[in-house]
């Protein structure tokens, strides 16, 4: 769809300006006069494809906080505050136009795409990715934190971005886009060690999607940012470390989406994955630790499904969704081991090798004095 295209290039070209404008501006001084040009050209295109956009609610207030990065930049603001303004005017953008920045399926593995590499990015990336010259090194880390996996894929399609040739990615379909994004992103973080599981707990909305995908390693804190930065170049090696309550979140968010911008079918199709590949494996769990809670969520799973099937009217559709999170959330929650849970295992672990030990004694000692009667 044409609009799908402008936004999509709009939110490219913020990108572009969110990771670019810190090589062009320090502390006020001009580096780089051609890219803070370019910068400034951003910036004005960027407004008039969002001009272009289907008026609603919310768009005028989103062409004045272009205008407000245009002045920041003719400013030469802080490259920070550049960079965190043009990413919130991204996010902003892919919400009011309901853009899909996130695969429905898995995230392909990086070596899927690791021959592609060498056939159309080697060129000029290098083999290794470490580019030369005007082509940026994909193994700086620092660079690559500012981009969010479907940055790297918005740059793959010809239609949205105009660096790459079609030789290189004309004939590309979605999915060996995101194979190519994600092995780009592995690059960055080759040889390094995996982040500890633990991490996973603390933020599970990174180790899914859509977060996976949508989310800069930039704007998050250091061990977030790190974690983030080697799960999304390994997606093959974390599915396990995703909540399946998760996945389904995440496909309901997807599935949100689709449903706004009018794609009932998409949205039907995501309703079903999050039910079979997120709430299904843990619906017997759920009914034996919360009897009420699962029928709540059988009654919520079966009333969004025929809203979606019906046609029902968005906000409906949309109220329904957030209901159902809601309850995952709460059973995601029910499904933790109860507090104390632990230090009651290890009471009764001691207890049982206390008492062991005693019987043992007790044992020992009549043998002993049968022994000594002899």
């Amino acid at each position: 769809m044409e609009n799908d295209r402008l936004a999509a290039r709009a939110s490219n070209l913020l990108s572009y300006i969110a990771v670019d404008y810190g090589d062009s501006v320090d502390d006020d001084r001009i580096l780089d006069t051609d890219l803070y040009r370019l910068q400034q050209h951003h910036a004005t295109q960027a407004l008039e494809l969002v001009r272009q956009l289907p008026d609603k609610p919310g768009r005028s207030a989103l062409e004045s906080s272009i205008g407000a990065l245009q002045e920041a930049i003719g400013r030469r603001d802080d490259a920070d505050a550049v960079r965190r303004r043009a990413n919130e005017i991204a996010d902003r953008l892919a919400a009011l136009y309901q853009m899909q920045r996130s695969p429905t399926q898995s995230l392909p593995a990086a070596n899927l795409a690791a021959p592609l590499f060498q056939q159309r990015c080697a060129r000029c990336h290098g083999s290794w990715g470490q580019g030369g010259g005007a082509v940026p090194d994909l193994r700086d880390a620092t660079r690559m934190a500012s981009f969010s996996l479907y940055d790297l894929y918005n740059t793959l399609d010809p239609t949205v971005d105009t660096v790459h040739s079609n030789r290189v990615d004309g004939d590309l379909d979605s999915r060996q886009r995101w194979a190519l994004a994600v092995t780009a992103a592995a690059l960055a973080v080759k040889n390094q060690l995996p982040p500890s599981a633990d991490l996973a707990e603390r933020y599970p909305a990174l180790v899914g999607l859509p977060g996976m995908a949508v989310t800069r390693p930039v704007e998050l804190p250091t061990d977030a940012r790190n974690a983030l930065m080697w799960w999304r170049g390994h997606p093959h090696l974390v599915r396990s470390l995703e909540h399946p309550l998760a996945r389904a979140e995440g496909l309901l968010l997807l599935a949100e989406t689709d449903y706004r911008g009018g794609d009932n079918a998409g949205a039907y199709h995501k309703l079903m994955l999050a039910y079979r590949e997120g709430y299904q494996p843990l619906q017997q769990s759920i009914e034996l630790r919360d009897r009420v809670l699962y029928r709540q969520l059988q009654a919520q799973w079966k009333k969004l499904r025929r809203e979606v099937i019906s046609a029902a009217p968005n906000t409906d559709v949309i109220a329904s969704i957030q209901n159902l999170r809601t309850l995952l959330a709460r059973a995601r929650a029910r499904l933790e081991p109860m507090p104390g849970s632990s230090i009651s295992y290890l009471w009764a672990t001691l207890l049982f090798v206390l008492a062991l030990a005693l019987g043992l004694s007790l044992w020992w000692g009549l043998r002993w004095r049968k022994r000594s009667r002899l």
